[in-house]
């Protein structure tokens, strides 16, 4: 015994490897510095600067503006392994959920499909054309995730990637509410653990793009990176908003190029579009790019986005307000008083460095302010 474990270095003293076993049994056991390290055969983005590996992510835009053709476009590109826009891609299974466009979608899969001549056969893709309720009220997360979990064949490799679309037509409530809006993102994160991978949603923007996503901002809080599409002369331009751990302000083009489909009885073909790439990801030119928030500065913008989720509501009718939800300046002001900003024991100048900070974030662009509203222009 001595011997072999000569061999293969000193034993485990007993006492080092009684704490392993009890880690192994606590739930939230600790993670000590010298055990912190990166693994670097993990990828880190599922498209190189785009889009994370893991988390929750967004497509929105105006109806029109080609969100279901660019989401497929890209879920064929990470199936088969294929540059989306000259971006490499980390190569895995997909599951679409075509809430919005059920059966319909299946042309605009095989035009793209034949387009990226990606063998059937091989790319590991499925579809689900039925819209589950991912709402706060029975909820169809954990039924979702068994049916995938027991479909799924065992050789496909792991799944990288589930597109929802849309949140409009799987979130059974009310997309300006708080709490709908959370559970929401609570099924969204519970799908995107089970199978360690980016759930990425298709949502529609607000009546005016340039406040971002409709309904509660309890989404944007929660994604990990945000893509908005717009539509000029035929042209979609796509802006990356936010992106975990990597740089926003990217923007590249597409334009829709129609393509005949044939069905299996060989009737007259039907017609859809697949995706041309017009320009890859570049920052954008002539916008100077805002540095994140940071030290201080990046409390209070933590304190906002809080606020806005937890106490936000629609901002009265008002032409120096825009019609959409805001915050009380006192919720912030608690918020970021809980996040240690300041000295409590001078509450005047706790309230001046509070008031300073939303200044910058206002004169970056970060946050609006009007008298005591507080609002995201995003």
């Amino acid at each position: 015994m001595s011997g072999a474990a000569s061999a293969i270095g000193d034993p485990i003293p007993k006492r080092q490897y009684r704490r392993a076993q009890e880690r192994a049994r606590r739930k939230f056991a600790l993670t000590f510095l010298s055990e912190i390290v990166v693994d670097d055969a993990d990828p880190e983005f599922l498209v190189d600067d785009l889009l994370p590996l893991r988390g929750l992510a967004t497509i929105y835009g105006p109806p029109g503006s080609a969100k279901t053709f660019l989401a497929l476009d890209l879920a064929l590109s990470v199936a088969g392994g294929l540059p989306f826009f000259g971006k490499p891609v980390s190569q895995g299974g997909v599951v679409y959920i075509a809430a919005e466009a059920g059966d319909g979608l299946r042309k605009r899969v095989i035009a793209a499909r034949e387009d990226k001549a990606i063998p059937p056969d091989i790319a590991p893709f499925a579809m689900v054309a039925l819209a589950p309720n991912l709402g706060p009220k029975r909820s169809e997360a954990a039924p979702l995730i068994a049916d995938i979990q027991a479909e799924w064949p065992s050789d496909a490799g792991p799944i990288r990637l589930i597109v929802i679309d849309t949140l409009a037509r799987t979130l059974r409530g009310d997309e300006n509410s708080a709490a709908d809006m959370g559970a929401f993102v609570a099924n969204a994160a519970a799908i995107a653990a089970a199978f360690n991978c980016l759930v990425l949603v298709i949502h529609h923007s607000g009546k005016d793009a340039e406040r971002g996503m409709r309904g509660s901002s309890n989404l944007n809080g929660a994604t990990d990176a945000e893509w908005q599409i717009s539509s000029k002369d035929g042209i979609r331009t796509v802006s990356l908003h936010k992106m975990k751990d990597g740089e926003d302000g990217l923007e590249w083009s597409f334009r829709l190029e129609k393509r005949q489909v044939s069905g299996n009885s060989g009737k007259r073909p039907r017609s859809t579009c697949v995706v041309i790439a017009e320009t890859d990801p570049k920052p954008v030119e002539g916008k100077p790019r805002r540095d994140p928030p940071k030290g201080v500065r990046k409390l209070v913008w933590e304190a906002v986005l809080d606020a806005l989720g937890t106490h936000g509501e629609l901002m009265p009718a008002c032409e120096d307000l825009p019609r959409c939800k805001g915050v009380d300046r006192k919720y912030v002001r608690r918020n970021a008083i809980a996040r240690g900003v300041g000295n409590p024991d001078n509450p005047d100048g706790q309230r001046a460095l509070i008031s300073k900070e939303l200044g910058n974030l206002n004169a970056d662009g970060w946050i609006k302010q009007w008298e005591d509203w507080i609002w995201t222009p995003h």
